[in-house]
């Protein structure tokens, strides 16, 4: 009997330093059926070429105009010929074992999704001598979709975690039943996708392998864009991913609770974020947190005792503002 196929999906944009061994850790997988689609995101740096040199044997290079990783992540599915998908952003690492032990788990589990540990490393480190997060991995289990999305997202505790993109292995029917990629979303595609991919499937189930992010110092990213743009996204994101789940409550209604828990909490977080920049995006928010629970309770908390005892004394609004004065003015002496 043959052995399914797996399309690894490389969306890239200006990773030159990393694509080489992003692509290597691709073709090193111990899977052997398997075909790789790079997506160049219009680079304008080397990767093209980069990616080129290593077209042909079951590796194929595309191009698109500069759309963001999540329409290149379309393209890439749209020419994809895999009976499952693995997506790899252009600057991360997979061990070689990932595919292997993830299919190992899932083709006797066809309607349900795989999902390993994620070892974070800092660009310039070996990701061999990294380990991976303990509090992450905690929120890695074998259970039910919605369950584990509320989990994940700190419905049930004070905090929740991530799971990066590289982590998951997915069946082509889960991902054609949980539709295409948010191209209008900047930041958060990948949570507000991954949530519908797990509500499309029967369950999930913790494989061995790794997922290697490189975090990379200084960057200048969307993640960490605080552009109105971005932080709308961000936003649009939280809400859709409460409104996917909170569809699927009417089976289990004991578990709302959590779910409006877990987006209280964001919704508050995100007005820190916003304000006070952005009046109309903290809006925004305070009405969703009035259509949910206006008496929610939350806890603002700033870094330092100083920051605490301002926040005490002359509430999270003054605070943040002060935070802000204080890290203009030490950037202005810096100049």
């Amino acid at each position: 009997m043959s052995l399914p196929l797996v399309s690894v999906i490389i969306p890239f944009y200006n990773c030159e330093r990393f694509l080489q061994a992003t692509i290597q850790s691709a073709i090193d997988q111990t899977w052997p059926a398997k075909e790789i689609i790079l997506v160049n995101d219009g680079a304008t740096d080397g990767s093209l070429a980069i990616a080129k040199s290593y077209e042909g044997d079951g590796i194929r290079v595309f191009s698109q105009e500069n759309k963001g990783a999540a329409a290149a992540r379309n393209y890439g599915l749209r020419e994809a010929k895999g009976a499952y998908i693995q997506f790899l952003d252009g600057d991360d690492l997979l061990s070689a074992d990932k595919l292997s032990t993830q299919l190992n788990l899932l083709l006797p589990n066809p309607g349900k999704i795989a999902v390993c540990n994620t070892i974070h490393f800092k660009d310039g480190t070996d990701p061999l001598s990294c380990s991976p997060s303990p509090h992450e991995e905690s929120f890695l289990l074998d259970t039910a979709p919605v369950h584990f999305l509320i989990n994940l997202w700190g419905g049930y505790a004070d905090n929740g975690s991530m799971v990066t993109v590289h982590s998951w292995l997915c069946s082509r029917s889960i991902i054609n039943e949980a539709g295409p990629w948010n191209e209008s979303l900047t930041v958060d595609d990948d949570g507000e996708y991954f949530c519908r991919v797990l509500l499309s499937a029967q369950g999930v189930l913790k494989s061995k392998g790794y997922s290697y992010y490189r975090k990379h110092l200084h960057a200048n990213n969307l993640s960490a864009g605080k552009t109105r743009k971005n932080l709308g996204s961000e936003l649009k994101a939280l809400t859709l991913r409460f409104n996917h789940i909170a569809e699927r409550l009417h089976a289990i209604p004991s578990e709302q609770v959590h779910l409006e828990q877990a987006y209280l909490r964001s919704l508050h977080q995100y007005r820190l974020k916003v304000y006070p920049q952005y009046p109309d995006l903290l809006k925004q928010a305070q009405e969703e947190i009035n259509s949910i629970n206006a008496d929610f309770s939350f806890v603002y908390h700033f870094p330092g005792k100083t920051g605490e005892l301002l926040n005490r004394l002359l509430g999270w609004k003054a605070t943040k503002i002060v935070q802000m004065t204080k890290h203009f003015l030490m950037n202005s002496r810096r100049r």
